[in-house]
């Protein structure tokens, strides 16, 4: 018993992707009127794979198959109220770890009162090892975090499954905004 006990408690770190500590943002949770949580890796990420579509739809096996080189999916989404729920510094200790982590910068966008940013991690043998996307707004915050082996080409399957937000159709959504709010 106690030698499986010990296997066990050194088998946990592999099923551990991110070493970031998400309780740091997910105490901003307090301040939101809706708020997302999504954690999954390991046999939980594998098992939530098991949900997309059938074996004969040729995308769902492709979005299959890319999981299987995941190590952990993580989106954290926070809506408030009003402005000034959060500040930056709450997205300091991400990007930190990011930083350390020694994950790269892609792309970072300013707009008005609107931020957001992509890093990406490459691995020794110059594969992509994963993505992360910080958008934060003054009312909203979402964070998506994927370790793994991934193809950065390949984002845009994973949208709208698992949680992880369709990026075209996010895209899509703030064109049709755009008019309503010039009224």
């Amino acid at each position: 018993m106690k030698n499986t006990l010990i296997l066990l408690v050194a088998a946990v770190p592999l099923f551990a992707a991110s070493d970031f500590d998400f309780k740091q943002l997910d105490r901003l949770a307090a301040n939101a009127k809706e708020s997302t949580n999504i954690t999954l890796e390991g046999p939980v990420l594998k098992m939530a794979s098991g949900f997309i579509g059938s074996k004969k739809d040729k995308d769902s096996a492709a979005v299959k198959s890319l999981i299987d080189g995941l190590k952990g999916v993580y989106i954290r989404s926070f809506e408030f109220d009003e402005k000034g729920k959060y500040t930056e510094a709450d997205l300091d200790p991400l990007r930190a770890y990011l930083d350390a982590q020694h994950w790269t910068k892609i792309v970072d966008v300013k707009q008005s009162k609107e931020a957001s940013t992509v890093y990406v991690l490459t691995l020794p043998d110059s594969k992509p090892g994963g993505i992360a996307i910080i958008s934060a707004e003054p009312r909203e915050v979402t964070v998506v975090l994927i370790e793994g082996a991934i193809d950065i080409n390949d984002i845009g399957k994973l949208g709208g499954r698992m949680g992880i937000p369709d990026v075209a159709l996010l895209d899509q959504m703030k064109k049709k905004e755009k008019p309503a709010k010039d009224q």
